[in-house]
């Protein structure tokens, strides 16, 4: 048990130094490709993230939730935002803001963010890359729960409305929003072309959003206490 007691603390120390190196030997950009391609994540709940990274999702997107949080052992940490705790919205799906952090907190900044990028869809080396798998063709509509239609020309434009009718009537699983099918979305084929396709119903929404996810699972709905 003694030597057990002594050689636990120069254990962590050594892998804390070995992320530290880490961090240090990338650049932010490498990082976050590392923690994307890495095939050892695991997922994480939000007590399990640094405080400062935790502060840092509060300062910049106040507004917003962890839909999930995953680990790349030794070199950091992957979040996902969604617009609102209880309900996952179909305006999500189109998110292109990650964010990383190492593991000590420290958020990432990329050079190449750019929000118009394409690329969150699994290639054929099952290399996820970053950028949005699939675009709305706007304007898109929905139908709340007094039966009253809201539409927007992009997806802040939606939300806003969306927020507005949550505030005066709640938010519960009965009044929840409803997407208004068919649509239309633009996304890419194998020679990186832009194709317009027409989306029937949510079970096909959301088996485009499952291979875009790779083998990510979808927590779907929560329910409201």
């Amino acid at each position: 048990m003694k030597f057990y007691k002594y050689i636990l603390p120069f254990f962590l120390i050594a892998l804390l130094g070995s992320c530290e190196n880490m961090d240090q030997e990338m650049s932010d950009d490498e990082l976050i490709q590392a923690i994307i391609s890495s095939e050892n994540r695991i997922s994480v709940t939000k007590n399990d993230l640094p405080k400062t990274a935790i502060s840092t999702l509060n300062f910049k997107m106040d507004n917003d939730v962890i839909r999930y949080a995953e680990l790349a052992p030794e070199l950091g940490f992957e979040i996902e935002m969604k617009s609102w705790e209880f309900f996952d919205f179909e305006l999500d799906y189109e998110r292109n803001d990650n964010k990383y952090f190492t593991t000590k907190g420290r958020e990432l900044e990329s050079n190449k963010e750019n929000k118009d990028s394409w690329g969150d869809k699994k290639n054929k080396d099952s290399k996820k890359k970053r950028g949005p798998c699939f675009k709305f063709v706007y304007p898109i509509s929905y139908t709340l729960g007094d039966n009253s239609v809201i539409t927007g020309d992009n997806r802040k434009e939606i939300h806003n409305q969306i927020k507005i009718y949550f505030e005066i009537n709640g938010k519960t699983k009965e009044n929840k929003p409803s997407l208004n099918f068919p649509i239309q979305i633009l996304t890419l084929d194998d020679n990186k072309q832009v194709l317009t396709k027409d989306i029937l119903s949510l079970e096909d929404l959301k088996a485009l959003w499952k291979i875009c996810k790779g083998d990510k699972k979808e927590d779907g709905d929560k329910k409201n206490d």
